[in-house]
């Protein structure tokens, strides 16, 4: 009896944490890349699996395949207006995401912070 209630609180525990972490993501960060890029990302999470927006001197471009694996953050390779990057990977540490986005051969690194309404 006593392991069962047991293992239905760790159970509970395990499962609000996982929906705790996923939910800390959704929402708007804004940053700069290597201190010279302005960005502006809109995240959503849905079912496990991340998109969102993100929003530069360029325009507005999707970002697609997004994953978040404990506090770990990545997104499929996109292009925009010509412009191809091969990955977005991040690290969620609370109110920041440092982030490492590879473009043409180079990991320019940036940190985002989240946007509190």
């Amino acid at each position: 009896m006593k392991r069962g209630i047991f293992a239905i609180i760790v159970l509970s525990l395990f499962i609000s944490t996982v929906c705790f972490a996923t939910s800390l993501i959704n929402g708007k960060w804004t940053g700069k890349i290597e201190d010279n890029f302005d960005i502006v990302v809109n995240i959503i999470e849905e079912n496990g699996k991340l998109s969102g927006t993100i929003i530069s001197d360029l325009g507005e471009a999707p970002l697609t395949g997004g994953k978040l694996v404990g506090s770990d953050i990545s997104f499929d390779e996109m292009s925009y207006k010509g412009i191809a990057v091969s990955y977005v990977k991040g690290k969620l540490m609370g109110d920041k995401i440092n982030i490492i986005v590879g473009f043409q051969g180079q990991n320019m690194k940036g940190i985002l912070s989240r946007v509190r309404k």
